[in-house]
């Protein structure tokens, strides 16, 4: 909460990636919080931004593949369950790398990745949709070498990343046709 009790407008995790607390960190917290904006520093923000990742990619996958709104993939039939299948794998590549997601945690992703008639969707499917590159190999490439480095399978995260990548292919080389 802010000074006069209103939620933040803004929310930015952030810490030492080895753990440690630090003045700097400590002092830009301090900026940012006179600001408005929410910064927790978690015990171990490595964990905490795997636990982004999943979320993210989750939710990119989710939109980017069905071309539609978090409610509009619920809504259709067959699409409840493309969400928790989307965070059962991405989860399972966090857990291999060490960074388990709590089902608590699990459970609030789902309950915003697989909400019925939410207008929902991320930025990246706004870049998608609009024809701009998107961040494919950030979010989605990286993650999938990941997981086979860990021998995980994420078919439908591939699937995903496939997508993005001819999107992206298109968008950087000038070739027309629709994404």
């Amino acid at each position: 909460m802010t000074s006069d009790g209103s939620p933040p407008l803004a929310h930015l995790t952030l810490g030492e990636q080895d753990g440690t607390r630090s003045a700097r960190v400590a002092k830009f917290r301090a900026v940012l919080e006179e600001a408005g904006i929410a910064s927790p520093e978690p015990e171990h923000v490595v964990t905490a931004m795997w636990h982004k990742w999943v979320f993210i990619t989750t939710l990119g996958a989710v939109t980017s593949l069905m071309r539609g709104t978090v409610g509009d993939v619920h809504d259709t039939p067959g699409g409840p369950s493309l969400a928790p299948a989307l965070l059962a794998e991405a989860s399972a590549v966090a857990d291999a790398a060490g960074h388990p997601l709590p089902e608590a945690e699990r459970a609030t992703t789902l309950a915003v990745v697989a909400a019925p008639g939410s207008p929902m969707v991320p930025s990246l499917y706004r870049d998608l949709a609009a024809g701009r590159p998107t961040e494919v190999e950030h979010l989605f490439g990286d993650l999938t070498t990941r997981a086979r480095a860990l021998g995980v399978a994420t078919p439908l995260l591939d699937l995903a990343t496939l997508h993005l990548r001819v999107h992206q292919r298109r968008v950087t080389t000038g070739a027309g046709g629709a994404t």
